[in-house]
Protein backbone atom coordinates (compact mmCIF):
# COMPACT_ATOMS: atom_id res chain seq x y z
CA UNK A 1 0.00 0.00 0.00
CA UNK A 2 1.49 3.63 -0.84
CA UNK A 3 2.49 5.54 1.75
CA UNK A 4 1.08 8.69 2.75
CA UNK A 5 3.97 10.68 0.93
CA UNK A 6 4.16 8.66 -1.89
CA UNK A 7 0.41 9.61 -2.43
CA UNK A 8 0.95 12.77 -2.37
CA UNK A 9 4.28 12.78 -4.81
CA UNK A 10 1.55 11.20 -7.33
CA UNK A 11 -1.49 13.75 -6.14
CA UNK A 12 0.69 16.61 -7.36
CA UNK A 13 2.07 15.04 -10.36
CA UNK A 14 -1.31 14.34 -11.57
CA UNK A 15 -2.35 18.04 -10.62
CA UNK A 16 0.74 19.30 -13.11
CA UNK A 17 -0.56 16.95 -15.52
CA UNK A 18 -4.09 18.03 -15.68
CA UNK A 19 -3.33 22.23 -15.20
CA UNK A 20 -1.09 21.25 -18.30
CA UNK A 21 -4.02 20.24 -19.82
CA UNK A 22 -5.51 23.10 -19.02
CA UNK A 23 -3.34 25.68 -19.97
CA UNK A 24 -3.71 23.80 -23.54
CA UNK A 25 -7.16 24.77 -23.72
CA UNK A 26 -6.43 28.19 -22.49
CA UNK A 27 -3.75 28.88 -25.06
CA UNK A 28 -6.75 28.15 -27.93
CA UNK A 29 -8.62 30.21 -25.98
CA UNK A 30 -6.80 33.58 -25.29
CA UNK A 31 -6.85 34.66 -29.21
CA UNK A 32 -10.35 34.52 -28.96
CA UNK A 33 -10.37 37.26 -26.32
CA UNK A 34 -7.71 39.37 -26.09
CA UNK A 35 -6.10 39.23 -30.06
CA UNK A 36 -8.57 41.44 -31.88
CA UNK A 37 -7.45 39.91 -34.88
CA UNK A 38 -8.94 36.73 -34.30
CA UNK A 39 -12.91 37.59 -33.38
CA UNK A 40 -12.69 40.13 -36.29
CA UNK A 41 -11.29 37.56 -38.71
CA UNK A 42 -13.23 34.36 -37.82
CA UNK A 43 -16.03 35.97 -35.01
CA UNK A 44 -18.32 37.66 -38.19
CA UNK A 45 -20.30 36.90 -41.13
CA UNK A 46 -21.23 33.60 -41.39
CA UNK A 47 -18.72 31.63 -38.98
CA UNK A 48 -19.63 34.27 -36.40
CA UNK A 49 -21.83 31.45 -34.45
CA UNK A 50 -19.39 28.49 -34.75
CA UNK A 51 -17.23 30.95 -33.51
CA UNK A 52 -18.98 32.38 -30.14
CA UNK A 53 -19.83 28.84 -29.83
CA UNK A 54 -16.34 27.45 -29.33
CA UNK A 55 -15.25 30.30 -27.33
CA UNK A 56 -18.33 30.02 -24.93
CA UNK A 57 -17.37 25.82 -24.79
CA UNK A 58 -13.88 26.32 -24.18
CA UNK A 59 -14.22 29.24 -21.52
CA UNK A 60 -16.57 26.58 -19.49
CA UNK A 61 -14.53 23.85 -20.57
CA UNK A 62 -11.19 25.84 -18.45
CA UNK A 63 -13.85 27.95 -15.98
CA UNK A 64 -14.80 24.24 -14.38
CA UNK A 65 -11.08 23.21 -14.20
CA UNK A 66 -10.06 26.16 -12.50
CA UNK A 67 -12.73 25.45 -9.85
CA UNK A 68 -11.58 21.61 -10.00
CA UNK A 69 -8.12 22.01 -9.59
CA UNK A 70 -8.24 24.64 -7.51
CA UNK A 71 -11.22 24.07 -5.02
CA UNK A 72 -12.19 20.12 -5.04
CA UNK A 73 -12.06 19.11 -1.29
CA UNK A 74 -12.51 15.02 -2.54
CA UNK A 75 -9.78 13.32 -1.41
CA UNK A 76 -9.36 11.14 -3.90
CA UNK A 77 -8.69 14.24 -6.25
CA UNK A 78 -5.14 16.16 -6.58
CA UNK A 79 -6.18 19.81 -6.33
CA UNK A 80 -4.42 22.59 -4.78
CA UNK A 81 -6.91 22.82 -1.73
CA UNK A 82 -6.07 19.26 -0.67
CA UNK A 83 -2.38 19.26 -1.33
CA UNK A 84 -2.32 22.36 1.09
CA UNK A 85 -4.31 20.87 3.77
CA UNK A 86 -1.87 18.27 3.32
CA UNK A 87 0.98 20.06 3.83
CA UNK A 88 -0.78 21.75 7.36
CA UNK A 89 0.68 18.36 8.99
CA UNK A 90 3.58 19.37 10.47
CA UNK A 91 5.28 15.42 10.62
CA UNK A 92 4.66 15.62 6.94
CA UNK A 93 5.89 19.03 6.17
CA UNK A 94 9.76 17.86 8.31
CA UNK A 95 9.79 14.72 6.57
CA UNK A 96 9.43 16.30 3.06
CA UNK A 97 11.89 19.16 4.24
CA UNK A 98 14.75 16.69 4.97
CA UNK A 99 13.64 14.86 1.91
CA UNK A 100 14.51 18.76 0.02
CA UNK A 101 17.53 18.95 1.73
CA UNK A 102 19.63 16.67 0.91
CA UNK A 103 19.07 16.59 -2.72
CA UNK A 104 21.86 16.47 -5.18
CA UNK A 105 24.09 16.72 -1.91
CA UNK A 106 27.36 15.04 -2.85
CA UNK A 107 28.79 12.00 -2.00
CA UNK A 108 31.83 11.08 0.11
CA UNK A 109 32.20 7.22 -0.66
CA UNK A 110 34.55 7.58 -2.89
CA UNK A 111 36.76 9.79 -1.07
CA UNK A 112 39.99 8.64 1.23
CA UNK A 113 41.49 11.68 1.91
CA UNK A 114 40.17 13.32 5.39
CA UNK A 115 40.89 17.09 4.85
CA UNK A 116 38.62 16.43 1.68
CA UNK A 117 35.82 13.69 3.67
CA UNK A 118 35.75 16.85 6.13
CA UNK A 119 35.27 19.30 3.64
CA UNK A 120 32.31 17.98 1.87
CA UNK A 121 30.91 17.20 5.30
CA UNK A 122 30.63 20.88 6.07
CA UNK A 123 29.49 21.52 2.65
CA UNK A 124 27.17 19.08 3.34
CA UNK A 125 25.85 20.28 6.59
CA UNK A 126 26.05 23.73 5.20
CA UNK A 127 23.82 22.75 2.10
CA UNK A 128 21.26 21.21 4.30
CA UNK A 129 20.81 24.19 5.92
CA UNK A 130 20.30 26.68 3.01
CA UNK A 131 18.10 24.13 1.81
CA UNK A 132 15.90 23.56 4.61
CA UNK A 133 15.68 27.56 4.75
CA UNK A 134 14.90 27.42 0.63
CA UNK A 135 12.17 24.92 1.19
CA UNK A 136 10.56 26.84 4.04
CA UNK A 137 10.33 29.69 1.59
CA UNK A 138 9.15 27.91 -1.32
CA UNK A 139 6.23 26.54 1.46
CA UNK A 140 5.64 30.13 3.10
CA UNK A 141 5.15 31.47 -0.55
CA UNK A 142 2.87 29.07 -1.96
CA UNK A 143 0.66 28.97 1.40
CA UNK A 144 0.24 33.01 0.83
CA UNK A 145 -0.48 33.01 -3.19
CA UNK A 146 -3.29 30.28 -2.19
CA UNK A 147 -4.63 31.91 0.69
CA UNK A 148 -4.98 34.83 -1.51
CA UNK A 149 -5.83 33.68 -4.74
CA UNK A 150 -8.67 31.25 -2.20
CA UNK A 151 -10.44 34.69 -1.56
CA UNK A 152 -10.72 35.59 -5.10
CA UNK A 153 -14.10 36.68 -6.10
CA UNK A 154 -13.80 35.37 -9.56
CA UNK A 155 -12.99 31.82 -8.15
CA UNK A 156 -16.20 32.01 -6.21
CA UNK A 157 -17.60 32.99 -9.81
CA UNK A 158 -15.88 29.56 -11.61
CA UNK A 159 -17.06 27.77 -9.17
CA UNK A 160 -20.38 28.31 -10.10
CA UNK A 161 -19.76 27.54 -13.56
CA UNK A 162 -18.57 24.30 -12.58
CA UNK A 163 -21.30 23.15 -10.08
CA UNK A 164 -24.17 24.95 -11.83
CA UNK A 165 -23.63 25.60 -15.40
CA UNK A 166 -20.96 23.09 -16.60
CA UNK A 167 -20.87 20.16 -14.66
CA UNK A 168 -24.87 20.63 -14.05
CA UNK A 169 -27.15 22.51 -16.02
CA UNK A 170 -28.86 24.08 -13.24
CA UNK A 171 -32.17 26.20 -13.84
CA UNK A 172 -33.57 28.43 -10.81
CA UNK A 173 -36.70 30.75 -9.90
CA UNK A 174 -36.45 34.34 -10.88
CA UNK A 175 -39.27 36.35 -11.32
CA UNK A 176 -41.83 33.43 -11.14
CA UNK A 177 -39.61 31.53 -14.48
CA UNK A 178 -37.26 29.19 -14.47
CA UNK A 179 -33.95 29.88 -15.97
CA UNK A 180 -30.80 28.49 -16.42
CA UNK A 181 -27.85 30.55 -14.41
CA UNK A 182 -26.49 33.38 -16.69
CA UNK A 183 -22.74 33.64 -16.46
CA UNK A 184 -22.90 36.82 -17.88
CA UNK A 185 -24.82 37.85 -14.00
CA UNK A 186 -21.45 36.07 -12.04
CA UNK A 187 -19.12 39.18 -12.23
CA UNK A 188 -16.44 37.37 -14.49
CA UNK A 189 -13.95 38.98 -16.62
CA UNK A 190 -11.95 37.26 -19.42
CA UNK A 191 -8.99 38.94 -17.34
CA UNK A 192 -9.97 36.82 -14.21
CA UNK A 193 -9.79 33.56 -15.96
CA UNK A 194 -6.11 34.91 -17.08
CA UNK A 195 -5.50 35.72 -13.76
CA UNK A 196 -6.12 32.74 -12.06
CA UNK A 197 -4.18 30.29 -14.49
CA UNK A 198 -1.32 32.42 -13.81
CA UNK A 199 -1.93 31.97 -10.37
CA UNK A 200 -2.31 28.66 -10.07
CA UNK A 201 0.93 28.03 -12.50
CA UNK A 202 2.95 29.63 -9.34
CA UNK A 203 1.20 27.60 -6.27
CA UNK A 204 1.83 24.46 -8.67
CA UNK A 205 5.27 24.71 -9.51
CA UNK A 206 6.10 25.06 -6.02
CA UNK A 207 3.71 22.37 -4.82
CA UNK A 208 5.88 20.17 -7.31
CA UNK A 209 9.34 21.61 -5.83
CA UNK A 210 8.71 21.03 -1.93
CA UNK A 211 6.80 17.64 -2.65
CA UNK A 212 8.46 15.81 -5.31
CA UNK A 213 12.06 17.99 -5.48
CA UNK A 214 10.82 19.05 -9.53
CA UNK A 215 10.75 21.49 -11.33
CA UNK A 216 9.44 22.28 -15.04
CA UNK A 217 10.00 23.85 -17.70
CA UNK A 218 7.88 26.40 -18.20
CA UNK A 219 9.30 28.43 -20.69
CA UNK A 220 9.47 25.52 -23.05
CA UNK A 221 5.76 25.04 -22.08
CA UNK A 222 4.75 28.57 -22.96
CA UNK A 223 6.67 28.55 -26.09
CA UNK A 224 5.08 25.41 -27.30
CA UNK A 225 1.38 26.43 -26.57
CA UNK A 226 2.52 29.81 -28.15
CA UNK A 227 3.60 28.91 -31.46
CA UNK A 228 1.29 25.82 -31.32
CA UNK A 229 -1.91 28.40 -31.20
CA UNK A 230 0.07 30.38 -33.65
CA UNK A 231 -0.40 27.68 -35.87
CA UNK A 232 -3.46 27.00 -35.25
CA UNK A 233 -5.25 30.28 -36.30
CA UNK A 234 -3.02 31.15 -38.81
CA UNK A 235 -3.19 28.19 -40.38
CA UNK A 236 -7.38 28.70 -40.64
CA UNK A 237 -6.87 32.22 -41.99
CA UNK A 238 -4.36 31.06 -44.75
CA UNK A 239 -6.52 28.43 -45.94
CA UNK A 240 -9.29 30.52 -45.90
Amino acid sequence: MPSQLEKLEAHTSHLLDAFIRLRERYAMLEPMLFDPDVPKQWGSGARARGFLTLRHSLFLSCAQDIAKLSLDSDKRTPSIKNLMASLDDSILCQELREKYAIWVIPSVETETDPEIIAAIERMELREKVERRAEFDQILSKAQRDWAALEVEPYLTGFLTIRDKVSAHTEVHLVADKYQFVDVGTLGLKWSDMKQAIETMQSIVEDLGLVIRNAGFAWDMLDAQLVEASKDFWLERESGS
